[in-house]
């Protein structure tokens, strides 16, 4: 077929602002929605499934085809397609990352902060009609998943303040009532906060007795929450990824991953400024570990069970001879302990934003480790064993990093 008849068989894009398309923070392009960019808008949100995500040589392959005969025409006259090009230029292990937005109602964050204004001045129930509107209409749109409580601004990750300051208006706004389970077990909470309704066309699994979305969770397709699993509002989970455990307030965790039974990714809806947890794509979290206060992990990033990374934990990385911390990359010392080598984090070399945790780079295998103190005492702390590139390779990696 060719390009037009593809877009024919391609899911509309009336809701959507546009695509940003990010090699590291470099933008490489804004596809916009308008005339003579919609063919290319349409394509691209269909090929990354209308959420943020990688586009890998395996993806890249299939818009390509999907471009047709422009495709070809790009290969005759380089340049006359750059959307396509941009494709074409996808090989081996290379990938890019592309952030999509949604359009949202023009007046909708002034109405946020125009009550949140009046919940600071304790007037907001004077206008409660109006405000609890509001509220649902952004608890809906995260449910959507056209809004996020962070997101992808200039190539870096920033919290969403008003759309957390519009989730934080159903606190006084709503009442705490009984809720009443199976089996007659009885839950209280605030009657604006309940667990989100899940129809049968949603496209993910919420397994019984016990998992269960919050209002204002995004689940994308193919998703599945396993006992005990449980989104907390603001969360937004990836398409086919699995969640066992905890999924925290505002975390954004990418596609394809696995968070293992009893892990735990942290969440922060106040304050407002702090960014949450940020796990990428094809990204797995084994039994017991946990990811907490703003941590940061890249694409395709394997956490060992029982491993825990927070604000305060570095990340010995003895292969690239850096630490990752909140404050940045920084030097690391080595020790020699008999035949035995330690590390310990020196001097800052890279400097970074130290109000969110430090942030582990693509393909990192992190395993529990020991470190150097500042006053000599031998600690435990993750360290990354190897660097993988791709999810086959992953089980034999890990397996080998914690026998060797």
């Amino acid at each position: 077929m060719g390009f037009k008849e593809n877009l024919a068989t391609m899911k509309p894009i009336d809701s959507v602002e546009n695509i940003e398309i990010y090699r590291g923070t470099e933008k490489l392009v804004t596809i916009p929605n308008a005339e003579g960019k919609r063919g290319s808008l349409q394509l691209y949100a269909n090929l990354i499934e209308f959420d943020n995500g990688s586009i890998d040589a395996t993806l890249a392959a299939k818009g390509l085809d999907l471009f047709a005969e422009h495709t070809a025409d790009a290969k005759a006259n380089p340049g006359a397609h750059p959307n396509v090009d941009l494709l074409a230029a996808i090989s081996g292990t290379d990938s890019v990352k592309a952030v999509i937005n949604y359009k949202v109602p023009g007046d909708l964050r002034e109405r946020v902060a125009k009550f949140n204004d009046l919940k600071k001045a304790g007037k907001l129930l004077t206008e409660k009609e109006a405000a609890l509107a509001t509220f649902n209409e952004v608890m809906d749109l995260l449910e959507a998943g056209f809004l996020r409580t962070a997101q992808i601004v200039n190539g870096r990750w920033s919290a969403n303040e008003w759309v957390k300051e519009g989730i934080m208006l159903g606190f006084p706004l709503g009442n705490v009532i009984v809720y009443n389970g199976s089996n007659d077990i009885v839950f209280t909470d605030k009657e604006t906060f309940p667990l989100r309704k899940v129809g049968a066309d949603a496209g993910f699994r919420v397994v019984p007795p016990a998992s269960g979305l919050r209002r204002g969770a995004f689940a994308g397709v193919g998703s599945v929450f396993m006992p005990p699993a449980y989104a907390n509002v603001g969360a937004h989970v990836g398409m086919n990824t699995m969640v066992e455990n905890l999924a925290g307030s505002c975390c954004q965790v990418g596609r394809d991953s696995h968070i293992s039974a009893g892990a735990i990714i942290g969440g922060v809806l106040d304050p407002i400024e702090a960014t949450p947890v940020i796990l990428g794509d094809h990204v797995l979290l084994g039994e017991g570990s946990g990811v907490t206060q703003g941590a940061r992990l890249g694409d395709l990033v394997t956490v060992a069970p029982g491993v825990h990374i927070s604000k305060a934990t570095p990340i010995i990385d003895p292969i690239n001879g850096v630490a990752y911390t909140s404050k940045g990359i920084c030097a690391i010392k080595e020790y020699k302990m008999g035949d035995a080598r330690l590390f310990g984090v020196g001097e800052v070399l890279t400097a970074k934003d130290s109000t969110y945790g430090p942030e582990i780079p693509a393909g990192a295998l992190i395993i529990p480790g020991l470190s150097m103190s500042s006053n000599g005492i031998p600690k435990v702390t993750p360290m990354i064993a190897k660097y993988i590139g791709s999810k086959a390779d992953r089980a034999y990696a890990l397996e080998e990093a914690l026998r060797s």
